[in-house]
């Protein structure tokens, strides 16, 4: 029986997985790219007021980074 009751879990587990994924609205490409640019500057921002070393690249990657993950985009 508990080799059930796993296998129960783990297909709930996956619809819940699979829901949640349908549920994250995708945004519009404009908005996106908007977005990952307001996040950027903010980095930037952040970087040059506590004298960080970085370049507007590495703000831009993390910037995209940290966007697509809230999209749950890879």
């Amino acid at each position: 029986m508990p080799v059930k009751r796993a296998t129960e879990t783990q297909k709930k587990e996956k619809k819940a997985i699979k829901t949640s994924k349908q549920t994250t609205p995708q945004p519009k490409l404009e908005d996106f790219l908007a977005e990952i640019q307001k996040r950027a500057y903010e980095i930037y921002i952040e970087r040059t007021r506590n004298g960080l070393p970085g370049d507007d690249m590495s703000d831009w990657l993390q910037a995209e980074q940290e966007i697509k993950s809230k999209y749950n985009i890879k």
